[in-house]
């Protein structure tokens, strides 16, 4: 696949066997690792909304990046074509209320797509901005810009809550995790909001944390054993829901 923005490779090697990039084939290149990729999945399969923001000459690659994803959790594909769809006004309502699974939007940062997004065409009011989910920023390195993107921010954009008077309180982005040019790797912090993250789906922080754990772990495994099509990742997802809830490599039959 190419960036049509730019006529060029989008994100690298993210294809699988079957030519549709996954969420596996993203830690295969390093797009992200599998800590964040396991984090994502768990966000996407909650039903809180995926955006990436990329450079605006590479959306095509941005798109990828958010099919890999979206498309790996979410085996309906009406879903992924509407995530990936570009996004409009009435978009961008569906996507803050809960009826749209993600978008990608030409930003460097997380301050520059909330600001996009208060902006005509958009125009989502700051109380609406609270509801965007998780952010992936992806850039290109300085020296390469025409090379792959790879996250180098993941964002979780805290939802407008109330306190026990009923005042709104808008809470400021948690950092998930941030790529460390310097060491080579993500850095990451979302221990700090599992806690929230794990209330809002109605889970245990506990539960959320080893659930985690065994997601990094079952990703890790399939990057690399070389099984990054889309086929074998959502065969595994699908198995994974079949055995919620329970011991991690329990396969006792329900």
């Amino acid at each position: 696949m190419t960036d049509s923005s730019a006529g060029r490779p989008a994100t690298g090697a993210l294809h699988g066997a079957s030519g549709e990039p996954s969420l596996v084939s993203l830690v295969a290149s390093g797009v992200v690792d599998a800590e964040l990729a396991a984090v994502v999945w768990f966000l996407v399969d909650g039903g809180i909304p995926l955006v990436v923001a990329a450079p605006p000459t590479r959306l095509a690659a941005g798109t990828q990046l958010l099919a890999a994803a979206v498309g790996s959790v979410r085996a309906d594909p009406s879903e992924t074509t509407m995530a990936v769809t570009a996004l409009d006004r009435p978009g961008a309502w569906q996507l803050v209320h809960g009826g749209r699974a993600g978008a990608v939007v030409g930003a460097g940062s997380l301050q520059e797509l909330r600001d996009a997004l208060a902006r005509p065409p958009f125009q989502l009011s700051p109380q609406e901005l609270t509801f965007l989910g998780c952010v992936l920023v992806a850039s290109a390195p300085a020296e390469r810009p025409t090379g792959r993107l790879r996250v180098t921010a993941a964002h979780y954009v805290r939802p407008l809550a109330r306190d026990a008077h009923g005042h709104a309180q808008e809470l400021p982005p948690a950092v998930l995790a941030t790529w460390d040019e310097r060491l080579g790797r993500f850095e990451h912090f979302g221990w700090g909001v599992i806690p929230e993250i794990a209330a809002r789906l109605g889970r245990r922080a506990g539960d959320v944390e080893a659930d985690l754990h065994h997601r990094r772990d079952d990703l890790a495994g399939l990057a690399t054993a070389g099984l990054t099509s889309l086929e074998e990742v959502r065969r595994l997802i699908a198995g994974y829901r079949m055995t919620y809830g329970r011991p991690h490599g329990d396969n006792r039959p329900t």
